[in-house]
């Protein structure tokens, strides 16, 4: 990290220091590990995750630590195995997660002013696509596994459509990353994919994350249809982690998201705008049906039991 990251470093922990009241770091405190699913470059992800970190440190009290785990899997099996204790997980992650051993969600991801958005399937612009149908025969790139909008639903999209993934295309892939899945397509290493999109705002999509690098990209790489809406993806906890510290790392990702400084940051790292407790998803956006965080992910269990998925070969 050269000369002037150290100082944006610095200033955007002052900045959050200066939100706290008496909440500096002190020797013998809890310790805490953050993991964050390479949903994007890991090494971005961590530089990014770093950053918050410090943040954490500082609104806490708490010692807290960084890493990007090699995938989605190794991100659940390591919370699960009491590794991590607070878990920046992946829709299709946290739900994985809960199911495997009570990973406990206490926020939603907002963006663009939502707790949802959706998958897309896109192809190569060159090649005659007109439907799901037209894409049989051709090489197909999912995220991960473990991936809501990168495997999951759009899955479950192609599975109601009367099609099996694993029968249909000529070859699948995981390419490992959203960003990863958009240059598979447009260096013609496959044909189409599945990433995260947003019919509402085409900027806000997988194909921005590459558009600098190739600017020619959404002419090459076109939207063929999206998926229904997935619940945004979770700030969760290890299931023994003590109710306090639960409390106080939510409370102060609420104050991180409100200083400039910390919204560049979480947006940075996988385009958060803010989060959403069970009081704002009962209320700010009309869930009032909501028992818990975790019944908002309803939908993704429906769409695991559609594809009739088995966890533990997910989970390994």
């Amino acid at each position: 990290m050269n000369r002037f990251r150290r100082l944006l470093l610095l200033v955007a922990v002052l900045a959050v220091g200066l939100t706290t009241v008496s909440l500096q770091p002190a020797v013998g405190q809890t310790s805490l590990v953050l993991a964050f699913v390479p949903s994007l470059d890991a090494t971005q992800v961590l530089a990014t995750g770093g950053t918050l970190a410090r943040m954490l440190e500082v609104a806490t009290g708490y010692r807290v630590r960084a890493e990007v785990p090699t995938s989605y899997a190794a991100t659940i099996e390591a919370m699960c195995a009491g590794r991590v204790d607070v878990g920046f997980l992946a829709t299709f992650a946290y739900v994985l997660g809960h199911q495997r051993c009570g990973a406990d969600a206490r926020l939603v991801s907002v963006r663009q002013k939502k707790p949802f958005y959706v998958s897309q399937i896109l192809y190569r612009a060159d090649l005659n696509v007109k439907s799901l149908a037209d894409l049989r025969g051709k090489r197909f790139a999912f995220v991960d596994p473990g991936s809501a909008s990168g495997y999951l639903f759009p899955a479950a999209l192609l599975k109601t459509n009367g099609i099996d993934p694993d029968r249909f295309f000529s070859q699948v892939v995981f390419a490992g990353g959203h960003d990863k899945v958009v240059l598979a397509i447009y260096t013609g290493s496959v044909d189409a994919g599945a990433t995260f999109g947003d019919p509402d705002n085409p900027v806000f999509e997988a194909r921005d994350r590459v558009v600098r690098q190739y600017p020619d990209v959404r002419d090459k790489v076109k939207v063929l249809m999206y998926t229904n809406p997935i619940p945004n993806d979770t700030v969760s906890f290890r299931r023994d982690l003590p109710e306090e510290v639960k409390e106080k790392v939510t409370k102060a990702m609420f104050r991180i998201a409100a200083t400039a400084p910390g919204r560049e940051t979480i947006f940075s790292l996988y385009q958060h705008e803010g989060y959403a407790d069970l009081t704002a998803l009962r209320t700010t956006y009309k869930q009032p049906g909501l028992r818990s965080v975790d019944d908002l992910y309803t939908v993704v269990r429906d769409a695991i039991k559609l594809l009739g998925l088995d966890i533990n070969r997910i989970v390994r």
